[in-house]
């Protein structure tokens, strides 16, 4: 981890940029010897993704999908 106070230094956004794409480790910006924010490298896995476990799997219907359930009905009291 790299302290960069911000007082002491004149450093670009693109110069801090390529510091962590070139060495990925996380960089603490102090103000005053106040940490006030931290900056660390992007993965992959930080990405957001969509869960869909089915996708691309069979669907398949029982015959009797549509028959009457009559334990359903009896446990509903009908």
């Amino acid at each position: 981890m790299k302290y960069l106070n911000l007082e002491e230094t004149d450093i670009t956004l693109t110069a801090i940029v390529d510091e962590i794409a070139a060495n990925p480790s996380e960089i603490v910006i102090t103000r005053k010897g106040l940490p006030v924010a931290r900056i660390i490298p992007y993965s992959i896995s930080d990405r957001p993704t969509k869960n869909y476990p089915l996708r691309r799997m069979p669907i398949k219907i029982a015959t009797d999908f549509d028959e009457p359930m009559p334990e359903l009905w009896d446990a509903l009291g009908e």
